[in-house]
């Protein structure tokens, strides 16, 4: 009798079935996603909500702010940021407009009031501009970057 067979016959018959019975409820650990697979999912998620009303306070399918939406966005997929303009704005890991990435956040600073929208790669930007309006993507023009205070990198490179 080989070794391996030797020690299966002296575990205990109780424990066997133990762990017979949990092992479907047991995940699995995988990999972690690649950062790539991840901004272009965010991404994507985000453009496929194009079209959904602006809504104050708003961080679900029925509405959204602009925080809201960056917060939902990122939540769909584990990824933690804070509720707020105020709190996203607060991020550490600021980088320069010329190396932003599809799911970056750009915070725009109008006087006191801050807007945070979700880079998508070409240019250009998803958001929720203002009330009686819907999520849609925009430009990067001059405006926008007149009023561009950082870019926030939340997933890794």
């Amino acid at each position: 009798m080989n070794n391996s067979k030797k020690h299966i016959k002296n575990i205990p018959i109780g424990l066997l079935v133990l762990l017979f019975l949990t092992i479907p409820f047991c995940r699995i650990r995988k990999e972690p996603e690649p950062v790539w697979d991840l901004r272009g999912k965010l991404a994507g998620l985000a453009k496929s909500l194009a079209g959904l009303p602006y809504r104050y306070g708003g961080q679900e399918i029925d509405g959204f702010d602009c925080s809201g939406f960056i917060y939902y966005v990122y939540d769909c997929f584990g990824v933690k940021v804070p509720r707020t303009a105020e709190g996203q704005a607060k991020l550490k890991d600021k980088i320069k407009l010329k190396y932003a990435k599809p799911a970056d956040i750009l915070v725009f600073k109008f006087g006191r009031r801050r807007h945070t929208t979700l880079y998508i790669g070409a240019n250009s930007f998803i958001h929720a501009p203002e009330k009686n309006d819907r999520l849609r993507v925009e430009s990067l023009n001059e405006f926008w970057k007149d009023h561009l205070e950082c870019v926030i990198r939340v997933i890794g490179e």
